[in-house]
């Protein structure tokens, strides 16, 4: 083992002799794969939307794109404005421009319904008339007191268009949904005929291709957010207050808070990374040699990022900080090194090839382990989980590359000048004091130790057992957001703001005909309406049962009695016939052409996506068990999907931890060479990342996505000064045979570049703490903390366990030792 890693850390040393004497080559190359990279990052787009976060073949996210391929896209932008009077003429006028110019002026909308156009059904006669409430204002003449009686008693009003309290309205924007190519096949439903009405048997069952329609990029969302803000501005007075939300505004809001919170941080980091650079290193080169490095592994990701049309996301949103702090510690531990080596009075190229032959290994190692951890994430069901495991384990790969080849050539063609010191000057007195009085500590009270962190394991394993799981993207934003108060606002008036939709298929043309089906819907719509409690409140349920109770209602003198489903089967194909004559637009929105699959929408307050797992397993138990055998069930829509990234991200994630624990035990054992200490050496990877979760759950903070995602990345982290400490410690091990003595001169040795890259890496997850946004405060201040607690463990808890598991017989006192002259391992 010893001889093989000789043979390793020589091939480091001669590659970085190579890359110094072929500088001006290394350098062209180098920046040309960077500038090629680096090139795409202007094209780089932020995506938080929910269907993005499933995989395309996910069950849940096929069933939402056969909805969308029969119904169109479900993302609505809800207007809600509050008057003096709702029906007063000038109201009314203001209202009839503000939406006339929401149509002309908001791009990729497809449908805008308002007071003015919303569909009012009135029977004259035995013919029904289906048109806009007030949609010939102001030209025609209407009596405003029977309009606001008529519109205060229609049912589909309520909480739709107006609020329960009738002092609000609401405009309602549907975002267009424009398919570019086709994406799936499906049969034409005009010439599809089901086996159980009959057809023959060698009919063709040709299939053709069946539109999915996308929703709308980033971009495009935007310009429908800025769009619809300007003309907010511009009508919004005391006598016309508006609030608006919807899943679009949530979803963009969040993207520029994003991309807002992102320049921050990259700020920020470059500040905190200068200024221990300067402390710990006092040189120019010192600082921009790990700048060079650690930006160009930076902008090289996100370009491979935009080059492969992965947008950032919720998730990825870490990755430049991440990385930053990552590239950072493999230049700080080679040029530490080669300062040294340099300051003694070697050439350069001799000091650092000596440096990258010491640390190569190490280095290699680490970033190999930070990247299995990482890549753990790539088989995620979650994409952009899946994506930060792919592209932040690429990133760490690329620093590592331009660590080890890009390094050299610049401290070839930079100048490097060499201090000035006093003779008789060491290392600072004061950082080996410290460093001493950890080693001295952790040797000598050994079990002690063991015990206490045995102790921190079982207290925070039953505070780990308590942790509830949430997923709510509306608490991210802070309590004042804007955001979260004008959806708060509209939803206290309106009972609700994000759907779910629940298809009906009988299988059968005019299958919605029976009036047995439409009489299940009509209970199962009341059942579910009168849900209204602290985890899922439903404002409103919408079907085909409306229609077919307004034109029965309107067919008998527009009598409310008669707001109801008739008993016989051939009124109810009539009466759906005359409303498919008047108005077929509003008829294709609720089912298709065969009348065989019925559309349920069900509006809710916004909740945590477990609440939505709950609800949507109850909506599938009550709609099977009406329709078990007359009809088939499925629940989708965004709620849905929010629905579904609980048990895929805990799963996910669970998948993950065991994968990169394996890997990087693994690959401890093979850097290691003692599978006795290459086990016992998790110890302090693992107990810092069960303590954190112990305390997230003690605070009274519930996991999400985002909390999850701590231990996965930590243990990616936390390695790499577990790795630095184990490689020098085995190796003065083998060299003295001696446990104590070998934990002073790994810490002596390598303590200080452990510290002062752990305390980077903490910082940079600290400056995270600056966002807006409440899930990403979160995540910086918890893993921050992890990095911190896995510094201490490398420092006191993993000398211990070296010191119990090699020690035989009584020790030796340090100064009965001889110790041979070796080399200091950064």
């Amino acid at each position: 083992m010893s001889t093989m890693r000789n043979r390793i850390e020589k091939a480091f040393e001669n590659s970085a002799r190579f890359f110094y004497r072929n500088r001006l080559k290394t350098l062209f190359v180098m920046f040309m794969v960077f500038a090629a990279l680096a090139s795409m990052v202007a094209e780089l787009s932020i995506d938080t939307s929910t269907e993005e976060m499933l995989h395309k073949e996910d069950p849940a996210r096929i069933k939402y794109d056969e909805f969308k391929s029969q119904f169109g896209n479900t993302s609505l932008i809800l207007i809600m404005i509050t008057p003096p009077d709702l029906f007063e003429p000038s109201f009314l006028d203001k209202l009839n421009r503000f939406h006339k110019e929401l149509e002309a002026e908001v791009p990729y909308i497809d449908e805008v319904t308002s007071l003015m156009n919303i569909r009012s059904t009135r029977g004259k006669g035995d013919t029904i008339h289906v048109d806009g409430l007030l949609e010939e204002w102001p030209e025609k003449a209407y009596d405003l007191e029977e309009i606001k009686t008529i519109a205060e008693n229609i049912p589909l009003y309520a909480n739709h268009i107006l609020s329960r309290d009738h002092k609000s309205t609401a405009i309602i924007l549907r975002t267009d949904a424009s398919a570019d190519e086709p994406t799936r096949n499906n049969k034409n439903e005009d010439d599809m005929m089901d086996d159980s009405i009959g057809g023959d048997d060698d009919i063709s069952s040709e299939t053709v291709p069946v539109e999915v329609p996308e929703a709308l990029s980033p971009d495009e969302n935007a310009l429908v957010f800025d769009a619809v803000n300007r003309l907010i501005r511009r009508y919004e007075n005391d006598d016309f207050q508006i609030s608006f939300t919807g899943g679009p505004v949530v979803v963009d809001v969040f993207n520029r808070t994003t991309d807002k919170d992102m320049k921050r941080f990259s700020g920020l980091t470059t500040f905190v990374i200068v200024l221990f650079l300067v402390i710990l290193f006092r040189r120019f080169t010192g600082v921009i040699l790990p700048l060079i490095v650690v930006n160009m592994s930076m902008f090289s990701t996100l370009g491979l990022m935009a080059l492969t049309g992965t947008p950032i996301s919720m998730m990825t949103t870490v990755i430049p900080s991440f990385l930053v702090a990552v590239g950072i510690a493999d230049s700080v531990h080679v040029l530490a090194i080669f300062y040294r080596k340099y300051q003694e009075g070697e050439s350069k190229e001799d000091a650092i090839s000596y440096a990258m032959g010491h640390s190569g290994f190490a280095i290699a190692m680490t970033s190999l382990t930070t990247s299995a951890g990482l890549l753990s994430f790539s088989f995620a069901e979650i994409t952009t989980i899946a994506d930060m495991g792919i592209y932040a384990a690429a990133g760490v790969v690329l620093a590592l590359l331009y660590s080890i080849i890009l390094l050299p050539a610049l401290v070839a063609v930079v100048p490097v000048k060499k201090k000035k010191t006093k003779a008789g000057t060491g290392k600072t007195p004061f950082m080996d004091r410290i460093l001493l009085g950890f080693a001295r500590f952790s040797t000598s009270n050994p079990i002690k130790i063991v015990i206490f962190s045995l102790i921190c394991f079982v207290v925070s394993m039953v505070f780990i057992y308590q942790l509830e799981f949430s997923s709510n993207l509306l608490t991210y934003f802070p309590k004042n957001h804007e955001v979260r108060q004008d959806l708060n606002h509209v939803e206290d008036k309106f009972e609700g703001s994000i759907t779910v939709e629940v298809i009906v298929d009988t299988k059968t043309e005019d299958g919605l005909q029976e009036p047995e089906i439409l009489n299940s819907l009509e209970r199962l719509s009341h059942e579910i309406a009168d849900i209204k409690n602290d985890d899922i409140h439903v404002g409103k349920v919408f079907s085909i049962v409306d229609v077919v109770k307004e034109t029965n209602q309107a067919l008998h003198g527009n009598n409310p009695d008669y707001y109801s489903i008739p008993r016989d089967r051939d009124q109810v194909a009539q009466e759906l016939l005359l409303f498919q004559n008047s108005k077929p637009e509003d008829l294709e929105k609720i089912t298709d052409s065969r009348l065989s699959k019925a559309r349920v929408t069900i509006n809710t307050k916004w909740a945590d996506s477990v609440i939505y797992e709950e609800f949507v397993e109850y909506l599938e138990m009550v709609f099977e068990r009406e329709f078990q055998g007359r009809a088939e069930v499925t629940v989708t829509g965004l709620s849905a999907l929010l629905a579904r990234t609980i048990p895929a991200a805990l799963h996910s994630m669970t998948q993950s931890y065991y994968i990169a624990f394996c890997i990087i035990t693994i690959l401890m054992l093979v850097l290691v060479g003692d599978i006795k200490l290459g086990i016992l050496s998790m110890a302090p990877n693992l107990l810092p990342i069960i303590m954190v979760m112990g305390l997230i759950s003690a605070i009274g903070f519930n996991l999400d996505i985002n909390t999850l995602f701590i231990g996965s990345i930590a243990i990616g982290l936390v390695v790499d000064d577990t790795i630095h400490f184990m490689y020098n410690f085995k190796k003065y091990y083998d060299m003295t045979g001696n446990p104590v003595l070998s934990v002073e001169k790994t810490l002596l040795g390598t303590g200080r570049a452990l510290f002062i890259t752990s305390v980077v890496l903490a910082a940079n997850f600290f400056v995270i703490t600056t966002a807006t946004l409440n899930h990403s405060i979160r995540f910086g201040l918890f893993t921050g903390i992890v990095v911190l607690l896995a510094l201490l463990a490398d420092f006191v808890l993993a000398p211990a366990l070296m010191v119990l598991a090699t020690v035989k017989g009584e020790a030796k006192s340090l100064s009965q030792i001889q110790v041979p002259a070796i080399k200091t391992i950064e």
